[in-house]
């Protein structure tokens, strides 16, 4: 009997070393393919003629092998600490070298990045990138001849930047970074994937800092290094979501240490980078309701920090040219839930022939009471655990996420980590 258990544990180790390997193999043969392929998304070529049944069946093909991870994880449960442990690092491994080769690869069907190498010279200039517009660059205005420099050098940067009549939108943390990849090297896509492939890595020390205190595998980190849409969204696409991963995680692992003031400084360094982690300041003080002092300087510290990132931005005006006021007033694409909302708004205000609200903003109000209701729900108690903190921020990010007017691949990682 004895014998028959050891030989059946051994026959499960050795088919979940075997489907680590082929999962691994399978996932960097993939991505060598696709950047090999990748010139063929270039500016060169039409969207009709790039191959994206190519890139979808590819992409498929890789969340064929992301769905497969969480049958591996939990066969490797069984497997001997040393040899664990060898797994986790050959994980990580294979993920850097995939994050590593796409360094080399063409951005596919995305342009955002124009744009974030466009603020980085704009702010590394010391100039002020809500101030104006990457059209006004063109014009040739005798009284903005540092943005005209700008772009002049900028190379084909300035022309594809898209959407260039607004103004900027990503807040000052993020802007910082886009500086900072200006800084290392001028115009350069290769230095900002740089900044990413820093901040990623922080995101999954972090991840598996979390999972340690959560009691889980280390394996479960996979779900997130190996896949699919962060190795195409954040290194193939470069979208700069990735800069608040980390701080959202840091604030958790803050949070479930009782350290709540710093865990409202990650948020609102995050909330530097994309508005949205603020809904989750609530659920880190909710702990502080029986301190009012270190409440009181929590929400200080957030008011002080959103001060200061807001300042910039409303000193440049938030006029229909702002960025953020494009997008929060008029951004709308992908969403399943919005327009059925926007639909149920603009029927209400038909058959009450109220004519001085849009049915766009009726909607958009409806969503941040909803998720405000969410959020006031969730924290009508403490978190009872490590994992009901982490819980409580999935239901409040993901309802968020499922709510947003616009949505794309990239937002998933909000709710990913």
């Amino acid at each position: 009997m004895r014998n028959a258990t050891s030989k059946q544990g051994r026959t499960g180790a050795r088919a979940a070393l075997t489907g680590w390997a082929l999962a691994g193999c399978g996932l960097l043969a993939g991505v060598a393919g696709f950047t090999a392929a990748s010139p063929l998304f270039g500016y060169a070529y039409q969207v009709k003629d790039m191959p994206v049944f190519w890139l979808a069946g590819g992409l498929a093909a890789g969340g064929a092998v992301f769905l497969a991870l969480p049958w591996l994880i939990r066969a490797s449960q069984g497997l001997k600490p040393g040899l664990a442990g060898g797994v986790v690092w050959a994980m990580l491994g294979a993920g850097l070298a995939m994050r590593l080769i796409l360094f080399a690869s063409e951005p596919a069907l995305e342009d955002d990045f124009q744009r974030y190498l466009w603020d980085g010279a704009v702010t590394a200039s010391g100039l002020n990138p809500y101030d104006k517009s990457p059209e006004a660059a063109k014009a040739a205005d005798p009284q903005l001849m540092a943005l005209g420099r700008l772009g002049r050098e900028s190379g084909l940067v300035l022309g594809r930047v898209n959407h260039p009549q607004l103004r900027t939108i990503y807040p000052p943390v993020a802007q910082g970074a886009f500086a900072l990849a200006y800084w290392l090297e001028p115009w350069s896509l290769t230095a900002w994937r740089g900044i990413i492939l820093i901040f990623d890595l922080v995101s999954v020390a972090l991840l598996l800092l979390l999972l340690r205190d959560l009691g889980r595998s280390p394996l479960w980190a996979a779900l997130y290094w190996w896949n699919p849409v962060v190795l195409k969204e954040l290194f193939n696409s470069a979208h700069m979501d990735a800069l608040a991963v980390p701080l959202v995680l840091g604030a958790l692992a803050l949070a479930i240490r009782h350290r709540p003031l710093s865990a409202t400084t990650c948020v609102t360094l995050a909330a530097g980078v994309k508005i949205w982690p603020v809904i989750l300041l609530p659920l880190i003080w909710r702990g502080m309701l029986d301190k009012p002092k270190r409440l009181a300087a929590a929400i200080a510290l957030a008011l002080l920090g959103g001060a200061l990132f807001a300042w910039p931005i409303v000193s440049a005006g938030l006029d229909p040219s702002s960025g953020f006021t494009a997008y929060a007033s008029k951004w709308k694409t992908n969403s399943a839930a919005f327009p059925m909302i926007e639909g149920l708004a603009r029927w209400l205000l038909e058959a009450l022939r109220i004519e001085a609200l849009s049915s766009g903003f009726l909607a958009r109000a409806a969503i941040i009471l909803a998720i405000c209701g969410v959020v006031a729900w969730q924290c009508r108690a403490k978190p009872r655990s490590a994992q009901d903190t982490v819980n409580k921020a999935l239901v409040i990010t993901a309802t968020m996420f499922l709510l947003a007017p616009a949505q794309f691949p990239w937002y998933y990682l909000w709710v990913l980590p």
